[in-house]
């Protein structure tokens, strides 16, 4: 040991703690000012580059390699309607109306009587998109003369941009053969003729009753558009 003390002096120690600080400080300059591209996906460890690790936002389309992400990567419920672009689905609802309480079942007027909508009447077609129409007529209908000769008939006429579209009905008569003397519910659905992209579209509806309905038939209506494509 006194041998090793008497062969350092300060010159050596110097030399020594200079070389070590060259040899370090060389490392940390290496490290710290890396050339562009310089880092290989073999310097990088497995699993060594986690989510909090990325930028928010530093991963965009351009980056992600085509068919990358499957369903099993994309957590379930985690996707709705909203989170895509219109149109991305086939079968995506672009127009809701409805009416709890719908007016003129039991009066005949040539014309019909309007009804009261509430909702998403109006959609903007796209180019290269097609849309149908489905309504739903749903109440009691209620025969006014029993086992008279007339029977109740009730129809609700949708329209798009006024051109008559679709419609539903719903219907009883005392006289028939149960079950089918009663319909209480009625559906249909139809293609929208082809529409002018861009666009708007609305929709209005339109009631016909009969005398023979009871001032008792009451009716709810649901109308949907449907777009495909």
């Amino acid at each position: 040991m006194r041998r090793i003390g008497n062969a350092l002096s300060y010159s050596n120690v110097v030399a020594t703690l200079a070389l070590f600080l060259a040899l370090g400080g060389g490392v940390v300059y290496a490290a710290s000012n890396l050339g562009k591209n310089s880092v290989k996906n073999k310097n990088i460890a497995a699993n060594a580059v986690k989510a909090r690790n990325l930028a928010k936002n530093s991963v965009t389309t351009a980056k992600i390699k085509n068919n990358a992400i499957t369903t099993k990567k994309v957590k379930q419920a985690s996707l709705g309607r909203s989170d895509l672009a219109t149109g991305t689905l086939a079968g995506l609802q672009v127009a809701e109306v409805s009416a709890a309480a719908v007016p003129g079942l039991s009066v005949q007027q040539t014309g019909g009587t309007p009804v009261p909508l509430t909702g998403t009447p109006t959609f903007t077609p796209l180019a290269g998109k097609s849309y149908e129409l489905l309504v739903e007529l749903r109440g009691n209908p209620v025969d006014a003369d029993g086992s008279g000769e007339d029977f109740c008939r009730a129809f609700v006429e949708l329209f798009v941009n006024g051109a008559p579209a679709n419609g539903a009905g719903l219907w009883q008569d005392v006289t028939g053969t149960p079950p089918f003397n009663n319909e209480p519910i009625g559906t249909s659905s139809a293609a929208i003729a082809l529409q002018a992209a861009g666009q708007p579209q609305t929709l209005t509806a339109l009631s016909f009753g009969n005398g023979g309905c009871s001032a008792a038939t009451t009716a709810s209506l649901r109308a949907v558009v449907i777009q495909f494509g």
